[in-house]
């Protein structure tokens, strides 16, 4: 059963290719994955951030919620791949190039989506009320 939950860009071919391998690679099937522009993500969201969560990559876990380039290491380390620190490197630059390459009018999350954090902070506690959901995926 999934007990992790990774939302990416499904409108994206990178971000897909991302799916794709996280799925392949997932021997123990702990994740679950979801396109940002399905109605289950949206609602997950809405639940956790309310209406001003912008958009990023976001790993849903037991107990927090991640995003952008921590919820990137994050996965990454999950599954025991090497090159965890790379991919915290690389995926602000990837945000970019894809943004830039694909036109993308969406705003990519950053400090402004969670004013209630410091600069920096990528994770939050997961709210208790969503536990139950993240288990039923």
């Amino acid at each position: 059963m999934a007990t992790k939950l990774v939302i990416y860009d499904g409108e994206c071919a990178y971000c897909r290719s991302f799916a794709r391998l996280v799925r392949a690679l997932d021997w123990h099937r702990r994740f679950a994955l979801l396109p940002y522009e399905s109605a289950q993500a949206q609602e997950l969201l809405r639940a956790q951030f309310g209406e001003n969560f912008g958009f990023a990559m976001f790993l849903f876990e037991e107990e927090s919620v991640s995003w952008g380039s921590e919820a990137a290491k994050r996965v990454v380390q999950a599954l025991s791949l090497p090159g965890a620190s790379l991919a915290v490197w690389l995926y602000p630059k990837v945000v970019q190039v894809v943004s830039w390459l694909t036109r993308r009018q969406r705003r990519v999350c950053g400090p402004e989506c969670f004013p209630q954090l410091q600069y920096g902070s990528a994770r939050v506690p997961l709210k208790p009320e969503l536990r139950e959901l993240l288990l039923n995926l």
